[in-house]
């Protein structure tokens, strides 16, 4: 049996100590770093903030975008084209009612008494012929 003097149990015994202390600093990190992971209130704040700070930005490059000449010139001409495109809409849907209240009159007169024939260019009648069907209503 070996005995150990005891100047070398007091040695040993201190790297044992030292040892445990560093492996509870390691273990008290790791514990920490798994405590914030599982901090979701934590990681949301953290993401607000972030997404806040990005809107901030973007905002700023926004305003001074806007603020350029180059960015008014190309909004005049976007506003020109919606202009133009709303007139020929507005056009396309006059001459399609007109079109059609040319068509119901023209039916319209077919179907009566007196058969009347009106070319497109012209708004007066061509020819005027009595069909039979019924009494003439003016």
């Amino acid at each position: 049996m070996t005995t150990q003097s005891r100047h070398g149990a007091d040695a040993g015994t201190e790297e044992l100590r030292q040892d445990v202390d560093r492996a509870r600093q390691e273990l008290g990190d790791t514990v920490e770093a798994l405590a914030a992971k599982a901090d979701v209130k934590a990681m949301a704040r953290d993401k607000a903030d972030q997404a806040r700070e990005m809107a901030r930005e973007r905002a700023l490059r926004a305003r001074r975008v806007v603020a350029s000449r180059q960015a008014r010139t190309r909004a005049a001409q976007g506003g020109a084209a919606v202009a133009a495109a709303g007139a020929v809409a507005a056009l396309t849907v006059w001459m399609r009612h007109r079109r059609a209240a040319q068509a119901r009159l023209s039916h319209r007169l077919r179907r009566g008494p007196v058969q009347v024939r009106v070319r497109r260019a012209q708004r007066a009648p061509v020819r005027v012929r009595r069909t039979g069907r019924g009494p003439l209503k003016l």
